[in-house]
Order: structure tokens, then sequence, then C-alpha cells
């Protein structure tokens, strides 16, 4: 089995449940994990751990498109917007909208992300999404 580097990954959700289990499967792996509920203070937070990716849910109970609102700062900010960004959330389940969010709505404008994955999602397919993006 190659060795694979140490990425340091920031996860953004307000489930408890998630990030626990998130924690654990990119722990497993030999990444280096912070957690933050909110995304208050943004910038600040994700300057002082420095993270190699970004886990980022959509929707946060102050405000359904919190997640949304907090990748387009991510990609505006000078010293953030290299950061890679994989929005993971079950928008397409909670929301109430006759349509869904896939990649194929990634945008610089309206979801700037390096990729979107729904919730639930297998742990494979997270970390082969994940080492793609830690690859670019």
């Amino acid at each position: 089995m190659e060795e694979k580097t140490m990425a340091r990954i920031l996860i953004i959700d307000d489930d408890p449940d998630i990030v626990d289990s998130l924690s654990m499967i990119l722990e497993t792996r030999g990444h280096l994990i912070s957690t933050k509920p909110n995304t208050e203070a943004l910038i600040t937070d994700v300057m002082a751990f420095n993270p190699d990716l970004i886990i980022l849910d959509i929707i946060f109970p102050e405000d359904p498109q919190a997640g949304f609102a907090a990748s387009r700062m991510l990609h505006k900010h000078e010293k953030t917007k290299n950061i890679p960004v994989l929005l993971l959330s079950a928008v397409n389940r909670q929301s109430k909208l006759s349509f869904g969010f896939s990649e194929a709505d990634l945008s610089d404008d309206f979801m700037p992300a390096s990729a979107f994955l729904e919730k639930p999602v297998e742990p494979e397919t997270l970390l082969k999404r994940i080492d793609q993006l830690l690859a670019l």
C-alpha cells in the first residue's frame, strides 16, 4: 500500500453525527481533522487551521444557504481562494425546490466549490473524491 501524505481537513457541519463519522473515516486514513459547527468567523478560523481541503455543508440552522455564502466568501478571499472545497450536503433531500444540485452546478459565481457530494455518501466514494481533490 502506498504511503499517503497526511492532509489537514476542516469539516464545517452542524450535525455532530456527520462530523464524528467523517472525522473517524478521515483520521483512519491519517488525515488531521479540525471541525467547525457553523460559518461564523470563517476566514479567521480557516486561516488559523490552514487546511489542505474544506468539507462544507450547505444547510445550517441559522441560514439554510449559509454554505453557499461561505463557499463564495472562501472563493473570493485572497488567502483562501485556492483551498479545495467539497460541498457535502443533503440539500437535495431537505429542500422544497423542484430541482436538485449536482456537480454540474459548480461555478465561480453561484456555487464556487471544487466538488459536490450528496449526503449520505458511502465512505469509499467520499475518500476517492477527497484523494482526487488533494491531488490537484
